[in-house]
């Protein structure tokens, strides 16, 4: 821990002068808000997560970080899409490995528009048909996920006159 904290303060106290100003002390802290931080961020996340020391995160580590199960229990439906996600979305070289550009673009994905990624979450988990679409019938279907979300105000939305429904 104190290794790590050392490398994060050196890197946060840019006039290297060992005294931090308050925007070096936020940076220390809030690393992931300061874009001359952002490689501590991702070398600490590799750390946390690649078990082997290769310096790369495998889809086992990726799980791992997230959901150990007990002796014989079985995968929940979520840690599938989890796999999925890494294979589809994480490892964008196909190579079976998370590198430390993957693991900046997933954990520090810029700007970030949550209405769109939203958005995109309803219609990836509810478009049966994958035609891009919604349904009447495939928004019923998973209705709950609706009043759920923001996107939706929470369905309230739902309850609106639409021309596009």
């Amino acid at each position: 821990m104190l290794t790590r904290d050392e490398r994060r303060f050196k890197k946060a106290n840019q006039d290297g002068n060992l005294i931090a100003t308050k925007e070096e002390f936020t940076a220390f802290l809030h690393p992931e808000e300061f874009d001359y931080m952002k490689e501590v961020v991702v070398q600490e996340t590799v750390e946390d997560i690649d078990k082997n020391g290769d310096g790369l995160i495998n889809v086992n580590e990726y799980i791992g970080d997230m959901f150990t199960p007990d002796e014989g229990e079985a995968e929940p439906d979520w840690v599938q899409k989890e796999r999925q996600q890494f294979s589809e979305f994480r490892d964008l070289n196909k190579d079976g490995s998370l590198d430390t550009s993957e693991v900046a673009h997933w954990i520090l994905p810029g700007e970030v528009d949550h209405a769109d990624t939203e958005a995109k979450h309803l219609i990836y988990e509810t478009d049966k048909d994958k035609d891009e679409k919604l349904t009447k019938e495939e928004i019923l279907a998973n209705w709950n996920m609706f009043v759920g979300s923001q996107a939706t105000n929470y369905g309230e939305d739902l309850t609106k006159k639409h021309d596009e429904l």
